[in-house]
């Protein structure tokens, strides 16, 4: 489907990008990694598992992306890889990036699986990149990843290192089936709408400070095959209702979108905007979630000032952390109840 040569499955997003951190790692000396300030902080985890460290680069409040023109302010004789990570499936700009010499350029597309320019699909511009099938994303098969490449080396490399996996317990195989089961009927409204508050209870609220690492459960594969077939309707979907928002969105004063490129086809994992009057973005949130639809807030904060780095200054990640509201797009949103959002927003932001 990715038309690349290469892919093998794991049982997280987070596994298979620290599977590839052991594989370059051992090809180069260097030891930083480079990403952006407002991103999932849980990324950390594999880069310091791995040994390495991190440096962080400001966003765009353009692109709500990497600002891929301060990378170069960045890099520097230590860079072992730089992490381009397509947030909320828009496509961060990469092409200048080729022209780095003697870094490696590692492709998230864990909430951006669908996203192509042409016939290719984010995850496979760069050296090596990975996908999630992670609960909330485009394809879910509760958690599991995916790691691609073209290049033979790497290929091998990974390979030998998921030999060392383990694979799942009895025990462990039976809870991700129900996880299935119970994550099929959360996500339709009318059941979280209900239970909102007991759901609420299963979701992440307190960073991370490890994971394991094991193999893809065959229940998985087959529920991902099956997901698969269906995959066009899927991504056709989750894109008809981001534009849609955009459209509706657009033209209401006070509210910032990101630029879309218009040589790609964009699947959201979830639309974002921010409030430029960060004192309504809670009336916002309020109005939203009113209107029969689940938005949140993603990450309150940026990596440094997650992990409390003063001394560090990201003024465009600090401020679409205290400004930016997602809204779901996944098969169970209606059109119409859409349309009642966009309602709500517009007179919300109007007070």
């Amino acid at each position: 489907m990715l038309g690349v040569n290469y892919a093998f499955a794991v049982n997280s997003g987070t596994t298979a990008f620290y599977i590839i951190l052991s594989v370059l790692k051992k090809l180069s000396d260097k030891r930083e990694v480079i990403l952006p300030a407002y991103t999932a902080p849980s990324l950390l985890l594999p880069i310091k598992k791995a040994g390495l460290e991190y440096r962080l680069v400001d966003v765009s409040l353009d692109t709500f992306n990497m600002d891929t023109e301060k990378l170069a302010e960045v890099i520097s004789d230590n860079t072992l890889a730089v992490l381009f990570i397509h947030m909320f499936g828009i496509p961060v700009e990469m092409e200048k990036s080729k022209n780095i010499k003697g870094v490696f350029r590692i492709e998230d597309a864990a909430s951006s699986f669908g996203t192509r320019r042409g016939k290719q699909f984010t995850g496979t511009f760069c050296d090596i990149g990975f996908v999630s099938f992670n609960r909330g994303k485009n394809l879910s098969t509760v958690s599991g990843g995916v790691i691609v490449t073209d290049n033979l080396q790497f290929a091998d490399a990974v390979k030998r290192r998921m030999a060392d996996l383990s694979r799942p317990s009895p025990f462990a195989r039976v809870k991700i089936f129900l996880k299935a089961l119970g994550l099929s009927l959360a996500v339709r409204p009318w059941f979280y709408s209900i239970f909102r508050h007991i759901v609420s209870g299963f979701k992440y609220t307190s960073l991370h400070e490890d994971f394991d690492s094991y193999h893809y459960t065959k229940f998985q594969g087959s529920l991902g095959c099956l997901l698969q077939e269906r995959s066009e309707t899927i991504f056709l979907d989750r894109e008809a209702k981001g534009n849609l928002l955009y459209n509706g969105l657009k033209n209401i004063k006070g509210i910032r979108l990101p630029c879309l490129p218009d040589d790609w086809r964009i699947v959201f994992n979830q639309f974002p905007f921010l409030v430029e009057d960060a004192k309504k973005r809670m009336k916002v949130l309020d109005a939203i979630i009113k209107a029969g639809v689940e938005a949140t807030m993603l990450y309150d904060k940026p990596i440094h000032k997650i992990y409390d780095e003063p001394h560090k200054d990201y003024p465009n990640a600090e401020y679409m952390a205290d400004r930016l509201i997602l809204i779901p797009v996944h098969h169970y949103v209606t059109e119409r109840s859409l349309y009642k959002l966009l309602e709500a927003i517009e007179t919300e932001i109007k007070k």
